[in-house]
């Protein structure tokens, strides 16, 4: 067989090779680690994208709190990554999605604005948002690096620490929790954020309270106590059973529980002796020792303040 003879069953064999190597398609029968990842917001109309907007659930009733842990809806998280919209024009289970929903649900706030996570920090600048290096509770902790960028919900703070919660961040569209240093991020946004903070551990102080300045109160389930009202943390007192009267010393606001409820008593019964506190929210607060909550104060009034 001649050179141009052998030449042309090389070419032959390289060309089946190639053809049988890619796919119709032309793309890799196995995704390439290195792709650029998908967008995480909108370019264009949906229409022209060929997905549909899936609308938000309602969200009513007395709030979510700061940290429910994985609240993202059915709705976005069932179905595959990237294949519906959520209403800020977000794919699913991106992480712009995840953060966009948090401050719908638990911050009253609705973003502005859909952009990949990259942009985020100067879009809320030019529409007048802080943006600076520290970090608030039910802020937007935000990086610029990557592709895209990142953006997390910050759900504690605790000195150059801060506790996010997230979506994708593993790349698996998924949700995760993370502590991490605040320094890691670029900055931080503050479109609305939560009242409290910082969330400090007080070792627990026992200020006497004077019988004659006590009110009654009775549970309406077991209660946990805590020295920090706060963080609702702190050392953890003893519990309290269900229908229980205790004699309650005074009322503080502090850390926002799962209901919306900021509002503290500090328990002068023994065993708790005004070391420890409670959320008000689980005592019926109006006179009455049995039943349901739901539908009851979240403080009692007649409760002085500390």
């Amino acid at each position: 067989m001649g050179c141009r003879a052998t030449l042309a069953v090389i070419l032959a064999t390289a060309t089946v090779l190639a053809t049988t190597a890619v796919p119709a398609g032309g793309a890799s029968p196995h995704r390439d680690p290195r792709a650029r990842p998908h967008r995480q917001a909108l370019a264009g109309s949906a229409g022209s994208a060929g997905l549909r907007v899936v609308k938000a659930p309602p969200v009513g009733g007395k709030g979510g709190g700061v940290d429910p842990g994985d609240d993202y809806p059915p709705r976005w998280k069932d179905p595959p990554q990237d294949s519906a919209l959520d209403p800020w024009r977000e794919f699913n289970r991106e992480c712009t999605s995840f953060v966009a929903w948090a401050l719908h649900a638990r911050n009253g706030f609705d973003m502005p604005f859909h952009k990949n996570a990259n942009h985020w920090g100067r879009a809320a600048r030019r529409l007048g948002y802080l943006v600076n290096a520290k970090p608030g509770l039910g802020s937007v902790a935000w990086s610029n690096t990557g592709v895209w960028g990142h953006v997390a919900y910050v759900v504690a703070i605790n000195g150059g620490n801060v506790t996010v919660e997230e979506y994708n961040y593993l790349k698996h569209g998924a949700y995760d929790k993370r502590v991490v240093s605040a320094d890691s991020f670029t900055g931080f946004i503050h479109f609305k954020d939560l009242p409290v903070e910082s969330t400090p551990i007080r070792a627990p102080v026992s200020v006497e309270s004077p019988a004659d300045e006590t009110v009654s109160e009775t549970s309406g389930g077991v209660v946990n106590t805590w020295s920090d009202y706060l963080s609702g943390e702190g050392v953890p007192g003893p519990s309290m059973p269900s229908n229980y009267s205790v004699q309650v010393g005074c009322a503080v606001t502090g850390f926002r529980v799962a209901d919306g409820n900021t509002w503290w008593y500090r328990i002068a019964s023994s065993p708790w002796n005004d070391a420890y506190y409670a959320s008000a929210d689980a005592f019926y607060n109006n006179g009455k020792i049995s039943g349901s909550l739901i539908g009851t104060p979240f403080v009692d009034p007649a409760v002085p303040a500390c």
